[in-house]
């Protein structure tokens, strides 16, 4: 099974994948966590030019870097391990590239979508998707360490990818599955570990 996360900036996918690392990592089931971009050696390299806020990327080439993270991550972990039937659980994937470059960085959602089928990547099984107002989630990040060049961008950049994700969700429902992520740490964890734990009973 393969569970993607996604959400603006501050919306708590990095405390969340935490909490379920470590339910999960105690029970018997085979799971991997990883993320995007720097899922492998080559997507760390990738991911340290894409955040550092010194880079100036244009948005085309912005996106192929994140496609070229992606098909290496996608090649020599996603595809290997769905194989071997681990839960996989990634912290970011393809809806994150037609909410961000899509929407955020005004490209055309159709190409992101064809380069996708043209990669032949793997559509998750289960997407969660936490949102929250973006201003919220902004005074979250500026509260962690230095923000990197996706945090720093202008508030509307931000609100355009939030309705990028809502849109995404309304258009796939039964992939994407919508977490108010305003409330309680520990209660959004037990909202989606219950969801999850569903989902991987059905599957069996």
């Amino acid at each position: 099974m393969f569970i993607s996360f996604e959400g603006i900036e501050g919306s708590g996918k990095s405390t969340l994948l935490e909490n379920l690392k470590k339910y999960y990592l105690k029970k018997e089931l085979e799971v991997l966590f990883t993320k995007e971009p720097g899922g492998t050696e080559l997507g760390k390299d990738i991911r340290g030019i894409l955040l550092n806020p010194t880079s100036l990327i244009s948005s085309e080439a912005e996106l192929l870097l994140l496609m070229a993270d992606r098909i290496e991550h996608v090649t020599t972990i996603i595809n290997p391990n769905l194989k071997k039937n681990k839960i996989i659980f990634c912290d970011r994937y393809i809806d994150s590239t037609i909410a961000y470059q899509g929407k955020g960085r005004n490209l055309s959602e159709d190409k992101i979508k064809e380069l996708i089928d043209i990669l032949n990547l793997p559509i998750p099984d289960l997407t969660i998707l936490l949102d929250l107002p973006v201003e919220d989630g902004l005074l979250r990040a500026n509260k962690r360490n230095e923000l990197d060049r996706f945090e720093k961008e202008d508030i509307n950049f931000h609100k355009s990818i939030r309705k990028s994700y809502l849109d995404l969700q309304k258009k796939d429902p039964k992939r994407i599955f919508l977490f108010d992520s305003s409330i309680s740490e520990n209660k959004l964890f037990k909202n989606v570990l219950n969801l999850i734990e569903k989902k991987i009973n059905e599957s069996h």
